[in-house]
């Protein structure tokens, strides 16, 4: 069996389960208050995904999310303080808010199978590697900021 475990970048994962909500997406357009909360999510997911890059940027360590091994610094100030992994929760928001503009019941299941992915697949291979290459640091962090939000 192949090992999916950071093989995926999630970007990927994101373009994938946008494709298939459009697939299943309801009839109509949104609705105002669809159009309201989704630009709400757009904005919040910019935040915290370009947030999270900036972050990481200025400590000068990767992005990439095939290859934490390479992390040289454990980042924790800026959108870090709020969540583990605001990049991640950005593509969640901005799922959500696709989700909010396509309509229908069934292109919720869209973040739900990215939100299941992303834990499975990204965030707890991530986790482990970073316990290890931070050990307390790591583990202090994570009894202070949750996973998600």
């Amino acid at each position: 069996m192949v090992n999916l475990e950071l093989r995926l970048p999630p970007p990927l994962v994101f373009t994938l389960s946008a494709a298939a909500m459009w697939g299943v997406r309801g009839g109509g357009g949104p609705a105002s208050w669809q159009w309201g909360l989704g630009g709400l999510l757009v904005a919040l997911g910019a935040v915290l995904g370009f947030g999270a890059l900036q972050r990481f940027r200025h400590h000068q360590t990767t992005v990439s999310p095939t290859k934490p091994q390479h992390t040289s610094h454990l980042v924790t100030c800026g959108v870090y303080r709020f969540s583990r992994n605001p990049m991640y929760l950005g593509l969640l928001c901005w799922l959500a808010a696709w989700g909010c503009y396509l309509g229908g019941i069934w292109v919720w299941g869209g973040p739900i199978v990215l939100l299941v992915w992303l834990t499975r697949f990204q965030v707890m291979p991530e986790e482990r590697l970073l316990r290890a290459r931070f050990g307390d640091e790591y583990v202090a962090y994570c009894r202070r900021v949750r996973r998600w939000c």
